[in-house]
């Protein structure tokens, strides 16, 4: 998800020494004929089709591949399952979708191969990444990258002007207004189409929360408003036209600009390295998401996994642990794909020297994980939660009213989430 969305890199041109894994699940089952693997372009998607050719040399399968532009993948995919066509035997999801595959009963819970397969070594990632796939306990896809909300800055603009990256929201804000009065722009956030991954996170870093545990909307309480209130007092501290910035905007213009500071995914971290992009070369440093009243981190990026009707799930989990097993996990990266959390990726100390957020993905066991919400009526949910919030934004309507008005929106949204 999230850099995957609009933008698309090459991958880094690596020479790749390709080890096969061995099939874990049903090993004694041979895995032959071919596999169809449905893909969202994307960094991680140019990387999983790269392995394409040492895979089928390997092991005889062949492997066909399709690309589906983000806005129309979930449903296309959600129709072929229905169908039960078995039209694809790995599929490429948002985990924003998770919820409603897992209701569909879309996708092959994935747990059985897990605690069989050595190569792939589910615990080489912390617990809120194996946590990542999971839908009622079961893990239904594998976490294809890892991509926590942080902190960018300018370190030559940072140290020019004596600063430090903020450990607190209004750090945060006097960073940025004190290196807008130096001349350069104080800092920028998407403000736009995508601004919901903002307001949620200050909504949770504030101490409020979308929803409780009955699912009643809770978005205007004190908290909400509070994290509403900063986030449209950050547009004082933003460049000219951040206001209507979506996540590929935000990065490029940090990448291009002269701004002090972002807020984003880490899994933008391939713009930077695409020197098209960054003039700020060897200029850009990462730090941990400031903390307010809840120490949270935002966790988000792609899944993958086998669908539920799949025609050969055995070879598809062959290739799954190829491309996405620790042994092979170097060259994932190398290849030009976000980052997966592994342990032994964020301490390798030449991957870090190259990708230098690395450390940002090793998630403090004090921190509350929190993801996209897991619930079937989510993309509805954001809908009405965008529009709201860009009214406040804009200056159409003041905070107090207009989540109010989202409160009493939610409630009916809410009322179809399927229960049990």
């Amino acid at each position: 998800m999230l850099l995957g969305k609009r933008f698309r890199v090459l991958p880094i041109i690596v020479a790749l020494a390709l080890v096969l894994a061995g099939c874990s699940k049903g090993s004694s089952e041979k895995a032959s004929g071919e596999i169809n693997i449905f893909l969202i372009p994307s960094p991680s998607s140019t990387s999983i089709q790269s392995f394409i050719p040492e895979f089928e040399k390997q092991t005889g399968i062949k492997v066909n591949f399709s690309e589906t532009p983000y806005g129309e993948a979930h449903q296309k995919q959600l129709l072929s399952y229905q169908q039960k066509a078995g039209a694809y035997d790995i599929a490429q999801f948002d985990n924003s979708f998770l919820a409603p595959f897992c209701q569909a009963k879309a996708m092959l819970p994935l747990d059985s191969y897990l605690k069989d397969s050595k190569d792939y070594a589910i615990d080489d990632f912390l617990q809120a990444q194996q946590d990542y796939g999971k839908c009622k306990g079961e893990t239904l896809g594998l976490t294809l990258s890892t991509e926590p909300m942080i902190q960018w800055y300018r370190t030559d603009i940072y140290e020019k002007l004596g600063l430090t990256p903020a450990k607190t929201w209004d750090e945060y804000y006097n960073n940025a207004k004190k290196i807008q009065a130096s001349g350069s722009g104080g800092q920028i956030m998407g403000f736009g189409p995508n601004v919901s991954w903002w307001w949620m996170t200050l909504v949770w870093s504030f101490g409020g929360k979308l929803y409780d545990d009955n699912l009643n909307p809770t978005v205007n309480s004190k908290e909400a408003i509070a994290a509403t209130d900063y986030l449209k007092k950050l547009i004082a501290v933003s460049p000219k036209g951040a206001i209507t910035a979506n996540g590929d905007d935000v990065t490029s213009r940090f990448l291009g600009e002269d701004i002090g500071a972002m807020l984003n995914y880490s899994g933008y971290y391939g713009m930077a390295l695409d020197e098209k992009i960054n003039k700020n070369k060897g200029k850009i440093g990462t730090a941990p998401m400031p903390v307010g009243a809840a120490d949270i981190t935002h966790l988000a990026g792609w899944n993958i996994g086998i669908p539920s009707d799949a025609k050969n799930p055995t070879a598809a989990w062959k290739f799954l642990e190829f491309v996405l097993g620790k042994t092979n996990a170097k060259a994932y990266l190398q290849s030009g794909a976000a980052a997966i959390g592994r342990q032994s990726i964020i301490n390798d100390a030449e991957l870090v020297a190259t990708n230098p957020y690395l450390p940002q993905l090793n998630i403090s066991p004090s921190s509350r994980v929190e993801r996209y919400p897991q619930i079937a009526v989510w993309p509805e949910f954001e809908t009405a939660a965008i529009d709201a919030v860009s009214q406040v934004l804009t200056g159409k309507q003041k905070t107090q009213a207009a989540l109010d008005a989202l409160n009493e929106k939610l409630k009916s949204i809410l009322a179809k989430e399927p229960r049990g």
